[in-house]
C-alpha cells in the first residue's frame, strides 16, 4: 500500500515507521491481486487504525485551501508534475478503488522565495504536502487537473508572517504598486526589450533602455528564456492588467546584502559632489565613467574635459579602465543621466577665485559665456551628443574626469577645448544662425564699451585714445569672433556626421532632407525600438505627406515600412486598410508584388499565394507578376503548378513578351528546379529563334551555374560534370553566326575553359578558333 493511499497526514508520511509499528492491527480491504508478482494491494477500510487519519474519499475534498499529500511524478525545468491519490468506494459502498488525480507545481508555487533553481533537490517519487489553488477540466477524473502549491504560507498560513514571504503571489497588475521590486524569470527577449513572467498567469514588460544601466551589445544572451531577475514596477495598470518593469540597478538600489559598498541611485547623487569612477567607453565627443559608488554610468562631453582653448581629443588622453576624479555638474532623474566634468579648475579652490575675477571682466565675450556657465552646471547639450537608447547606451550616461593622482588635467590643461556658447541649444537653421550672429557682434560690441569703461577707470584719457591702443583692441575682438566662428563650424560638420540617436536628431535630417526615405524609415526604427508603434505609425503618415508627389520610389519604399510594421505590429483589420490606402496612391502592381513577399518572408504562404494570385488578376499582361509567382511556387516545392502556370502565363500575356517569360521560367528550373527541364525549355524557344545570341548567351550562363548551384563539382572529380556545357559550346561555334558573334562566343569559350578545364581543353578552343579565322580567310 503505498504512503499517498495509506494516509493523508504528512507527518504520518514522513516518519510511517513511527506510527505504522509491528503488531498495530489495521483494517484494510483488498484492492487488486497480482499472481504473476505474488502481491496484494489492499486500501484502508473501515475503522483503518488507531491514531492514523484516512487518504481522501473523494474528489470533492479537493477544493482550494486544502492540504493534500501528493508524490512527484515528473520533473521539468519549468513545472513539476504529482500525482494525487483518492480511495473512494463505489455506490454501494463495499468496494473500494484508488485513484490517481494528476498535479502541477510552477516555478512561482515552490517557495516564498523564489529561485534560480527552484526544483533543484526534488526527486521522483517524493512525497509532498502541498495546498490547492485551483482545479482544471473538473466535467472527468480522466482529465482533470489539480494546481498545487509548496508555499508555506500557502500551505500553513497560520504558522508565516507576511514579513517572511520575500516574494508574494502576483496574479494581475493589481497586486503589485509602483516601486515594489518584483523578482521573476525571462519568458521571452526581443529586439526591443524582454517578457518578464512575475506569477503563473502575469507577464511584464521591459523595455530594451530599462535593461541595464551598462551598454550590452548581446541582450539575448544576457538575458537568456528561464533566467531568474530583479526588477522594479515602473508603471501598474489594473484595467489593461499591464505592468511595466525596470532591470535597472540605478532604480532597484542594492538589493544584495552581500555589497559591502553601498551602490546609491541617480536620485541620491547631488550636484558639486565629487566621485571616484573608471572609464569604461570613450568616444569623440567626451568619455563615460563609473562611479565607484553608484549604478549610473555618467558622460563628461569634451568641453568639460580641460580648461585649455585647444581642442581636445579624449582618445589620446584616456584609456578604458582609467581611474578619474570627477565633479557632479548636473542630475536629470527624469531623463536618468548624469554630466560630470574633469577639468582642473573643478579640483583647484585656489584657482576658482582667479576665473571668476577674469570671467567678470569679459562677460560678454563667447569664451567666458561658456566658462561661466560651465562654472554654475552644465549647458544644454547638442542633442546629437547625448546619450540614448537607440544605439544601445544607458540613457542616463553622464561624463567622465582624470585620476588626481595622474597628472593627467595637467596634461588636458594644454590640449583641451573650450566650451562652445551655445545657451538656448545647438540651432540648425539659418534663421537661428543669422540671430546668433546679430548676438554675437552685439556681445562684442557690449564688450567693447564695457571694456573702454573699465580703462576710463585705469588709464588716463590719452592713452585710451591712442589709436595704437584701439587698432590692439579691435583686432582682438575680430580674433576672437573668428576663433568662434571656426569652432561653431566645426562642431557643426561634427555633429552632422553622427548617426541620429534622438528624435530631435531625426526630426533636423528630415529638415535637411524631407523627401529622403532612408531618413523617415530610419525614425520609424527608432521608435520601434523604443516600442513605440503609433509614434512610427505617426512618423510614417507624415513621411507619406511630406515626400514630394514626384519622388515615387521614396513614397512606396515608405508604403512597403508601415505594410511590413503593420503585419508584424498591427491587426488583419489595419492591415488591410494599408494595404487598400497603398493601392490607391501606388503603383497597385508594386504594392501587391511587396504585400506578397512580406507574406513570404513570415511564412504565410496561403496568404503570399492569395496575394500572388490578386497580382495575375489585376494585370495579366505584366511578365513580372507571372515570374515572380512561379519563382513562389517553385521555393515552395509546387513544381507542378508553376510548370502550368507558365502556360497559363503564355496565353494571358502579349506575345512580343512570350520569349522574356519563356526564358525567365526556364532559368527559375535551372536554378530552383530541375536542369534537365530548363533545357527543355531553352531548346524550344532556340529552336525557334536560333539567331538570339542573347538566348544562347543566357542558356550558356545558366549550363554553367547549373554545376555550382546544384553541387555537382564537389561529387565529380572527373570533370565530367561541364560536358553539357562544353557540347552547348561546341554546337553554338559550329553554327553560321557573323564574325562579331562568333567573337563573342569563343572569348566566352575560352574564358570558361581557363576557369573549369585543363590546358589541353583551352588549347582546342584556341585551335578551332584558329580554324574559324582560316575558314573566313579561304
Amino acid at each position: 500500500m503505498p504512503i499517498t493511499v495509506a494516509t493523508s497526514n504528512a507527518d504520518v508520511a514522513t516518519h510511517p515507521d513511527q506510527y505504522f509499528t509491528p503488531g498495530l492491527p489495521v483494517e484494510v480491504q483488498v484492492a487488486s491481486v497480482d499472481t504473476k508478482s505474488n502481491t496484494v494491494s489492499v486500501v484502508p477500510h473501515g475503522k483503518y487504525a488507531a491514531g492514523i487519519d484516512k487518504p481522501l474519499a473523494s474528489v470533492e475534498e479537493l477544493v482550494p485551501g486544502a492540504r493534500v499529500l501528493t508524490s512527484v511524478s515528473a520533473i521539468n525545468p519549468l513545472e513539476l508534475f504529482t500525482m494525487i491519490s483518492v480511495v473512494s468506494a463505489d455506490q454501494d459502498n463495499k468496494v473500494a478503488h484508488v485513484q490517481h488525480i494528476r498535479g502541477k507545481i510552477g516555478r512561482f508555487d515552490v517557495s516564498d522565495t523564489l529561485s534560480a533553481t527552484p526544483f533543484e533537490g526534488f526527486t521522483k517519487g517524493q512525497v509532498l504536502e502541498a495546498a490547492v489553488i485551483g482545479i482544471r477540466n473538473a466535467e472527468s477524473l480522466e482529465s482533470m487537473k489539480v494546481d498545487l502549491s509548496l508555499r508555506p504560507s500557502v500551505v500553513r498560513p497560520d504558522q508565516v508572517s507576511s514579513t517572511d514571504i520575500a516574494d508574494p503571489v502576483i496574479k494581475s497588475a493589481a497586486d503589485v504598486t509602483v516601486g515594489q521590486v518584483v523578482h521573476g524569470y525571462i519568458k521571452n527577449t526581443t529586439e526591443v526589450g524582454c517578457f518578464i513572467l512575475i506569477g503563473n498567469q502575469m507577464t511584464a514588460r521591459a523595455v530594451i533602455s530599462e535593461l541595464s544601466d551598462e551598454y550590452i551589445r548581446d541582450i539575448k544572451s544576457a538575458f537568456p528564456i528561464g533566467k531568474l531577475v530583479s526588477a522594479v514596477v515602473l508603471e501598474a495598470n489594473g484595467s489593461s492588467n499591464r505592468v511595466s518593469l525596470s532591470l535597472r540597478a540605478s532604480r532597484i538600489g542594492n538589493v544584495d546584502a552581500s555589497v559591502i559598498i553601498s551602490q546609491r541611485r541617480l536620485d541620491q547623487i547631488n550636484i558639486g559632489e565629487t566621485l571616484k569612477g573608471t572609464i569604461t567607453r570613450i568616444e569623440h565627443y567626451g568619455v563615460f565613467i563609473k562611479p565607484d559608488d553608484s549604478f549610473v554610468t555618467g558622460l563628461c562631453y569634451v568641453r568639460e574635459i580641460a580648461d585649455s582653448d585647444v581642442p581636445v581629443d579624449p582618445r589620446t588622453l584616456y584609456e578604458i579602465g582609467d581611474r578619474v576624479l570627477a565633479k557632479v555638474l548636473k542630475v536629470d532623474v527624469a531623463a536618468g543621466r548624469l554630466a560630470l566634468g574633469l577639468k582642473a579648475s573643478y579640483f583647484a579652490k585656489g584657482d576658482d577665485d582667479s576665473s571668476d575675477s577674469d570671467d567678470s571682466g569679459s562677460d560678454s565675450e563667447p569664451d567666458s559665456e561658456a566658462d561661466s556657465d560651465s562654472d554654475s552646471g552644465p549647458e544644454p547639450e547638442p542633442e546629437s551628443e547625448a546619450g540614448s537608447d537607440s544605439d544601445g547606451e544607458p540613457a542616463n550616461m553622464a561624463d567622465t574626469s582624470s585620476d588626481s593622482d595622474s597628472g593627467s588635467d595637467v596634461e588636458m590643461e594644454d590640449v583641451s577645448a573650450p566650451a562652445l556658447a551655445v545657451t538656448g541649444g545647438f540651432q540648425w537653421d539659418d534663421q537661428d544662425d543669422e540671430s546668433h550672429k546679430q548676438q554675437g557682434s552685439d556681445s562684442d560690441s557690449d564688450g567693447s564699451s564695457d571694456k573702454n569703461s573699465n580703462d576710463d577707470d585705469s588709464d588716463d584719457d590719452s592713452d585710451r585714445n591712442a589709436p595704437g591702443v584701439q587698432k590692439k583692441s579691435s583686432n582682438k575682438s575680430k580674433n576672437k569672433r573668428s576663433k568662434m566662428q571656426k569652432i561653431t563650424q566645426d562642431i557643426t560638420a561634427d555633429l552632422s556626421e553622427q548617426a541620429p540617436k534622438t528624435a530631435a536628431d531625426f526630426e533636423r535630417l528630415i529638415v535637411g532632407s524631407p523627401n529622403s526615405s532612408f531618413v523617415w524609415l530610419q525614425f520609424m526604427a527608432y521608435y520601434l525600438s523604443q516600442s513605440e508603434v503609433e509614434q512610427a505609425r505617426a512618423v510614417a503618415e507624415r513621411a507619406l505627406k511630406s515626400i514630394s508627389s514626384r519622388e515615387e520610389q521614396e513614397k512606396l519604399n515608405v508604403w512597403v515600412a508601415l505594410l511590413n510594421l503593420e503585419h508584424r505590429f498591427g491587426t488583419k483589420d489595419t492591415l488591410e486598410a494599408v494595404l487598400k490606402r497603398a493601392v490607391q496612391f501606388m503603383n497597385p502592381k508594386h504594392v501587391y508584388l511587396q504585400m506578397a513577399k512580406i507574406h513570404e518572408r513570415a511564412d504565410q504562404f496561403s496568404e503570399a499565394e492569395n496575394m500572388h494570385k490578386t497580382a495575375i488578376s489585376k494585370f495579366p499582361g505584366s511578365c513580372k507578376v507571372w515570374v515572380l509567382f512561379g519563382l513562389f511556387y517553385l521555393k515552395n516545392d509546387k513544381a507542378t503548378e508553376s510548370r502550368d502556370l507558365l502556360a497559363r502565363a503564355l496565353k494571358s500575356l502579349p506575345k512580343r513578351k512570350h520569349i522574356k517569360a519563356i526564358t525567365q521560367f526556364g532559368q527559375m528550373e535551372f536554378k530552383h528546379g530541375e536542369p534537365e527541364r530548363g533545357r527543355t525549355i531553352f531548346e524550344g524557344v532556340l529552336g525557334t529563334y536560333p539567331k538570339r545570341v542573347d538566348l544562347w548567351s543566357v542558356y550558356l550562363d545558366m549550363e554553367i551555374k547549373a554545376v555550382s548551384i546544384h553541387g555537382l563539382e564537389d561529387s565529380d572529380m572527373g570533370g565530367s560534370c561541364w560536358d553539357a556545357a562544353r557540347k552547348l559550346f561546341a554546337r553554338v561555334t559550329s553554327m553560321k553566326h557573323s564574325s562579331k558573334k562568333m567573337k563573342f562566343f569563343f572569348k566566352k569559350w575560352l574564358a570558361f575553359e581557363k576557369a573549369h578545364g585543363s590546358e589541353e581543353s583551352v588549347e582546342h578552343v584556341k585551335q578551332k578558333a584558329l580554324e574559324y579565322v582560316n575558314s573566313l580567310s579561304s
